[in-house]
């Protein structure tokens, strides 16, 4: 039996792998797409939330001011900083006129902080396109350049890249690599483009749209209530029956996610809980299912006999030379992946302090503010469509 059980455990983690490979080389790449004209370049309005990000925004910034994409305006929104984010911004401004800011002083009722900001600058844009960023990403000078060329070459509504993290850290950056394995799976970015399909992308690095298509899509109003607004973005805009890709730009973008595990441990306590759609039920699904394929394998390697600890071991080798190779593809240190073997527990923790975090409070408190359980779960699960059919608005 419990043979029987390592085999089927084994084929599993197989079959994801190669669903994850076979999926990755679906994506294309940023890097492969020619800058296009200089002439007639539409406004590209750039709108970059930011609370409490005054030792990270300058870099971001700057980055945007060099870019070879002239025909730009750049919209930041200071969402009630209690740090120097304002003075800041208003430093790198003083050299670079096209950055406009924009402070917040409250947060109307029914909103999360994000959503409200990115919805206050898009209402002060004048651009044809949004480009919606993190205050922390910074842009190889040539990527608006590449994105409006996919864009208008695959007749694009909605285009989001994958970034480079530039975290430092050996088990950090395993960590990273081995949490976003399991969301690459699981979300399919590379499904994405494909008409008709139920499988939607969004990144908070970069998420490039239509003005058009964002008012159409009800702007951030049908957001404003996203933990995960970056991946609802994507959702909606496939809802809605728009086209939409996500593409390789590990050269383009580049962002330090957490600067520490601990950081990273701190960061995710927003956010985590909203992906089993708050509902403790999910969570022990979820613990079971990662339990039984990253744990299990491992006690097992360990402890079983004969056949059994063979196909473990085998299932082990597989996620580890899996994640692991990816991480060296995106140059990472081969040392780093050793620490895959930690990687699990680590995520088991994340997860159930999450759930019991949330659970005790009664909410979840992001950027200082405080939002409670009721609220967030009255919003639309951000997975949904994944698992079912996307209903689609038009």
């Amino acid at each position: 039996m419990l043979v029987f059980f390592a085999v089927i455990i084994c084929l599993v983690m197989l079959a994801v792998f190669v669903q994850i490979g076979s999926g990755y080389g679906q994506l294309d790449s940023l890097d492969a797409i020619e800058p296009g004209d200089k002439k007639d370049q539409p406004l590209v309005s750039i709108v970059i939330p930011a609370c409490n990000e005054a030792l990270s925004i300058e870099q971001s910034l700057r980055s945007l001011c060099h870019l070879d994409y002239s025909n730009i305006e750049i919209i930041v929104v200071d969402d009630r900083s209690i740090d120097r984010t304002s003075e800041v911004v208003e430093s790198v401004r003083h050299d670079f006129p096209a950055i406009r800011l924009i402070r917040i002083s409250e947060l109307p009722e029914g909103w999360l902080g994000k959503p409200h900001a990115l919805q206050q600058g898009a209402r002060e844009a004048e651009g044809a396109y949004l480009l919606f960023i993190d205050a922390d990403v910074s842009l190889e000078k040539t990527t608006i350049s590449r994105a409006l060329s996919a864009m208008e070459e695959r007749t694009l509504d909605h285009l989001s890249l994958i970034f480079k993290n530039s975290s430092p850290g050996l088990l950090l950056n395993a960590l990273i690599a081995d949490i976003g394995a399991g969301l690459f799976f699981l979300i399919k970015p590379w499904k994405a483009k494909i008409a008709g399909s139920r499988y939607f992308m969004g990144v908070g690095a970069f998420n490039l749209v239509r003005t058009s298509v964002y008012q159409a899509i009800g702007e951030h109003q049908e957001i404003k209530l996203q933990i995960v607004d970056d991946v609802y973005l994507g959702k909606l805009v496939k809802q809605n029956g728009f086209r939409q890709e996500c593409m390789l730009a590990e050269s383009l973008v580049t962002l330090s996610w957490y600067g520490s595990v601990s950081e990273m441990i701190s960061g995710l306590m927003k956010n985590v809980y909203a992906f089993f759609r708050y509902r403790p039920s999910y969570v022990v699904l979820g613990v079971l299912v990662i339990s039984v394929m990253t744990v299990v394998p491992m006690v097992g390697a360990v402890f079983a006999q004969g056949s059994a600890k063979l196909f473990f071991i085998l299932t082990v080798l597989i996620r580890v030379a899996g994640t692991g190779g990816g991480m060296i593809r995106i140059g990472l240190s081969p040392v780093s992946i050793i620490f895959l073997l930690v990687t699990p527990f680590i995520a088991l923790f994340i997860i159930l302090k999450a759930f019991f975090q949330v659970h005790l409070a009664s909410g979840v408190t992001w950027r200082g503010s405080f939002y409670s359980l009721d609220k967030l779960r009255g919003a639309d699960w951000v997975l949904s469509g994944l698992f079912w059919p996307l209903v689609r608005k038009k």
